[in-house]
């Protein structure tokens, strides 16, 4: 006993009731703040998820039942839920106590389920606008019973005619009957911004193939992370003296260091992105339609590049922005400008807001200022054609890209972050 130390005194028998209140007082006083950031971060997608899944419901028209929610009250519902679902991650993410990292992701989340909610309720609206036609269609021909229900097979004929000999589709379900929770969910988590009602599937999921898109995605992001720190970060730094003394042959030398670095960043991020993530989420959902991108490294105009390089979202502003508009009468050059300020206020919500940088729009300026590079450089390659110079809108490209726009965006982004002038 003496060399053990004095005896220790005996164990408090547990109480009779288990776990004490104040044991589970303290648990749920820990467990709150991990509980609230999660509902703050994940609870205006999944209600907004939710909303448009009610919201098309109750818009179901039949022979036996009115819509509970008229067409006009249906789309105002969609414009208030699609208001919310980007608003309050917006609000969180600029006002919150979001680190950078997560105050991107939080956004890419809800632009992104913005633009599927987008398509979810414009192709609802014209599904329940041929739907309408054709239940009056059927009512002309033959009108139902008191009582009978309607088997929509007028609306599916109708499709029918539309219809392409798509291999290893979804079931031939037509409207109403497509508008379920499974169904919404797959379209939120398929790799597509663009709602239809049956998507190309592929026969089975190749475990080898998922495996080889993680691991290359772990090295690509582990030399994104290498490039980052032992490059790109320590020539920032050696910049703070030049942007101090405005010394401009200084800052462009910085720019020119800068430039391979953050172009292999550039293309790492793209790889990553657009070839590792999207076809990992296409094979992990049997989706068939696997083409994310086009070859926009030989693009020899601005337009090219901005058509070829995301597909999904070029999709989309097709779909849901430029030809909308111009069946709205409008002139080509005014719907692409609308479909760049599009692009752009989107780019800006992703990287200021996190940022903190709203009062200094650098994202939307640099995507606006696309619209008279795409212009003039339509121009070049009209003048170059068919000549031993054609290839040359694309060696504008690569510069404007590599050697001037991203250096000098990553560089300013910088010195607003670290408030250099300021200090």
């Amino acid at each position: 006993r003496g060399a053990l130390g004095p005896t220790p005194p005996p164990l408090a028998p547990p109480p009779a009731g288990g776990v004490s209140m104040a044991s589970l007082h303290n648990l749920c006083a820990s467990l709150w703040p991990a509980a609230r950031a999660l509902a703050l971060y994940f609870g205006p997608l999944l209600l907004g998820i939710g909303a448009a899944w009610l919201i098309e419901r109750s818009a179901i028209r039949t022979h036996s039942r009115g819509p509970r929610v008229s067409d006009a009250q249906a789309n105002a519902l969609h414009a208030l839920n699609l208001a919310l679902t980007l608003l309050l991650p917006c609000a969180y993410s600029y006002w919150g106590d979001l680190s950078y990292g997560a105050g991107i992701v939080l956004l890419l989340l809800a632009c992104t389920l913005f633009m599927k909610l987008t398509s979810w309720a414009h192709a609802h609206h014209d599904l329940r606008l041929a739907n309408a036609e054709a239940l009056e269609e059927s009512a002309a021909q033959s009108p139902p019973p008191p009582g009978a229900t309607h088997d929509f097979s007028s609306l599916a004929a109708t499709i029918s005619r539309f219809a392409t000999d798509v291999q290893h589709t979804e079931s031939a379900a037509h409207y109403p009957h497509t508008v379920t929770m499974p169904r919404l969910l797959y379209f939120v988590f398929a790799p597509t911004l663009c709602y239809q009602e049956a998507f190309p599937r592929s026969p089975s999921v190749r475990p080898v193939y998922v495996l080889s898109l993680l691991l290359r995605g772990l090295v690509m992001c582990l030399i994104i992370v290498f490039i980052s720190v032992q490059m790109i970060h320590p020539l920032l730094r050696n910049s703070e003296p030049a942007v101090v003394a405005r010394d401009m042959p200084k800052l462009l030398e910085r720019l020119i260091k800068l430039a391979l670095p953050v172009t292999y960043v550039w293309l790492a991020g793209f790889y990553v992105f657009f070839h590792v993530w999207m076809n990992l989420l296409a094979e992990l959902l049997r989706f068939g339609d696997r083409l994310f991108y086009k070859a926009w490294w030989n693009a020899v105009t601005f337009e090219a590049y901005w058509r070829l390089w995301n597909l999904p979202v070029h999709h989309w502003i097709a779909r849901h922005v430029y030809f909308p508009a111009l069946r709205k009468r409008l002139s080509k050059a005014a719907v692409g400008f609308i479909a760049f300020t599009v692009s752009a206020v989107f780019h800006e919500l992703v990287i200021a807001l996190p940022l903190k940088s709203g009062h200094m729009p650098l994202a939307f300026l640099a995507m606006m200022a696309q619209v008279p590079l795409v212009a003039v450089s339509a121009a070049i390659n009209a003048r170059v054609a068919g000549t031993p110079f054609a290839q040359l809108g694309n060696y504008l490209f690569w510069i404007a890209f590599c050697f001037l726009g991203q250096p000098a965006a990553v560089l300013l982004y910088y010195v607003h972050c670290t408030g250099v002038l300021y200090q």
